[in-house]
C-alpha cells in the first residue's frame, strides 16, 4: 500500500524524442557569457552542424554555422572525436559572431537518445 502524502511525480513513457536529453552540465546562469551570447537556437544549429560532419566523416574541416533568426554565425574547429566511439561525445571549439562581438568558445557535444548531437557544455574558451 502506498502512502497518501507522496509529493513526487515522474513522467512515465514519454514519447518526446524531438527534445534532446540533458546529458551532463549545469543550468546556465544569467552571468554565463557563453549562454548569453550563444543562445539555445544557436546551440541547436551548432549541434546539427557537428552531427552532419560526424555522419559525413568530415570533422577535419572548419564547419560554418549561421542562424538567420538571431543573426549569429561562427566557425566550428578543433573537433576531437578521439573518445566519440567509446562515449558518444566529442569536444570542439567555435567562434560566435554576435551583436556583442566575436568570441571563442569551447564545448562538448554528445549523442542523445534519438542519436542526434546535443551541446552538453559550452563555455568561453580560455586563451
Amino acid at each position: 500500500m502506498l502512502g497518501a502524502c507522496s509529493p513526487v511525480s515522474m513522467p512515465i513513457g514519454s514519447s518526446d524524442i524531438e527534445t534532446p536529453l540533458v546529458l551532463t552540465g549545469s543550468i546556465p546562469s544569467l552571468d554565463d557569457d557563453a549562454y548569453t551570447d550563444v543562445g539555445a537556437d544557436d546551440r541547436k544549429l551548432i549541434a546539427k552542424t557537428i552531427h552532419t560532419a560526424v555522419d559525413d566523416d568530415n570533422t577535419a574541416e572548419a564547419l560554418a554555422w549561421s542562424n538567420p533568426e538571431s543573426g549569429n554565425s561562427g566557425t566550428i574547429s578543433d573537433v576531437d572525436v578521439s573518445q566519440f566511439e567509446d562515449t558518444g561525445c566529442l569536444s570542439f571549439k567555435t567562434t560566435a559572431n554576435t551583436i556583442t562581438g566575436v568570441g571563442l568558445y569551447e564545448g562538448t557535444a554528445c549523442r542523445d537518445i534519438s542519436n542526434a548531437m546535443a551541446i552538453t557544455v559550452l563555455r568561453v574558451a580560455k586563451t
